[in-house]
């Protein structure tokens, strides 16, 4: 973006107050994370109104999008307020304006687990090639993502956006401003089916995005994904698919070093070239397939893709290997968790060696299916695991009856009510060559666990 407010307010349909020429390079939402040139966008929060901040913020940003009924001081000198009556709307027009007036290319990247991960891997792998940009974090939503489109630099060429969503409806308005010329879907499964009715409402609400992207682009596929076996039908793109024998792009000869890794042939359409990948887990590999299957379609060889492979990482907490003092070795997966998710990390912590801890929180968002998932999650544990700590409530002590129905015995099994609980139990209870799988929701906070053993360690 790169804009004076007085064009700003005309594609909008807004009135301008203050400085018309005020030049605006960029969005934020978020008061807290304005740089100078911003446009401040105030919208009403779960705990406050952005437009009680619009003052404050207008000490960094240029101008402020706010709603034309709010009480707002007058913008100081060099500063412009432009009112509008939904400023929402109107930071999604200007982020489809955006999308739309510069000559890049949009990589989007969906799904229910690996997203994230995805979407780092691919900006690796063809960051070489290309000025490129890419949404932070997980700022993957109608409000965040907006925000990191509009704030990319005026050079650059491709632009990857990671898409998620709670709700139907939520892709659907991302792929209009998006309009992306190559889409990526990871795996799909039931997560959020709190607010669907089951496995089909979110298959129906991931396929939103489809009927948004170029005809001429390229649509990536996880061939051994059942739910997306109709998606090729849905659109008039390129269709490449990814994982198992028959597939465009494949794994072939791999080599698992346990937790140091993974080594094998990568299989593209350019071509094949052996890669080593310092991240264990097959779910890391699925990863790094999507993410080497996309740099393909963008114009990456086979060859450069490869041996980009060993600079890979995993994002923080989500599959970092944490050596820490005394000898315990730590899987921090501990920023979100899904039953799909869930069964991976178990999949890992089986394959290693020494004493395997899980360390599981609960999963929340799962409506009426949370019950049977968190059952089969302890059920997985127990054939993953030597020990089980489970942290929450009620959906916790579920987890645990899934574990003892599967054969694990009472004293291989804790139920902790915090994570600050499971803090304290784990430093007096971790020994040398003890495996630690650490995940949970969100919610659960095992971040914090996390970070107490590491400075337990140091």
């Amino acid at each position: 973006m790169f804009m004076r407010a007085d064009a700003v307010a005309r594609l909008v349909d807004g009135d301008l107050k203050g400085d018309p020429s005020v030049v605006i390079s960029g969005a934020e939402v978020d008061s807290r994370l304005l740089r100078e040139n911003d446009l401040f966008v105030a919208l009403p929060g779960a705990r406050a109104d952005g437009h009680t901040y619009v003052a404050t913020a207008l000490n960094t940003a240029a101008a402020a999008l706010v709603r034309r009924d709010a009480r707002v001081s007058s913008p100081p000198a060099g500063r412009t307020l432009v009112e509008v009556d939904d400023p929402l709307h109107a930071y999604h027009q200007l982020a489809a304006h955006d999308r739309r007036e510069r000559p890049w290319r949009v990589a989007a990247i969906t799904g229910s687990v690996g997203k994230t991960t995805t979407k780092e891997f691919l900006a690796t792998l063809i960051d070489d090639r290309f000025s490129i940009g890419a949404s932070a974090g997980n700022r993957n939503s109608t409000l965040g993502l907006p925000a990191q489109l509009l704030s990319q630099p005026q050079e650059t060429e491709i632009f990857i956006a990671e898409a998620g969503m709670s709700r139907a409806g939520e892709l659907d308005l991302l792929g209009e401003i998006l309009q992306p010329d190559l889409l990526l879907y990871t795996r799909i499964a039931p997560v959020h089916t709190e607010f669907f009715d089951g496995i089909r409402g979110v298959i129906e609400a991931k396929a939103e995005l489809l009927g948004h992207l170029n005809p001429a682009g390229t649509l990536i596929l996880n061939a051994e994904d059942p739910y997306q076996d109709d998606f090729s039908r849905r659109s008039q793109a390129l269709i490449v698919r990814y994982g198992g024998p028959e597939a465009n792009a494949r794994i072939e000869q791999m080599e698992s070093a346990g937790l140091e890794g993974t080594r094998g042939v990568l299989a593209l359409p350019s071509g094949k070239a052996e890669f080593y990948l310092p991240l264990p887990g097959r779910h890391q590999v699925e990863n790094f397939l999507a993410a080497a299957t996309a740099a393909d379609a963008l114009g990456v060889d086979v060859n450069e893709v490869a041996a980009r492979a060993s600079e890979l990482k995993a994002a923080a907490h989500r599959g970092r290997i944490l050596n820490i003092k005394g000898g315990i070795t730590v899987v921090d997966d501990s920023y979100n968790a899904s039953p799909a998710a869930v069964s991976r990390a178990l999949e890992l912590l089986a394959s290693s060696s020494g004493r395997r801890i899980a360390v599981l929180g609960e999963m929340y968002e799962l409506g009426a299916v949370s019950d049977a998932a968190h059952h089969e999650a302890g059920m997985r544990a127990a054939r993953a695991c030597d020990l089980l700590f489970a942290i929450g409530g009620d959906s916790a002590r579920i987890l645990t009856d899934g574990a003892l129905d599967a054969g694990m015995k009472a004293d291989q099994v804790r139920h902790l009510g915090d994570a600050d609980a499971a803090t304290q139990e784990l430093s007096e209870f971790l020994q040398s060559g003890d495996v630690v799988l650490i995940k949970g929701s969100r919610g659960v906070g095992l971040d914090r666990t996390v970070a107490a053993l590491v400075e337990r360690g140091r």
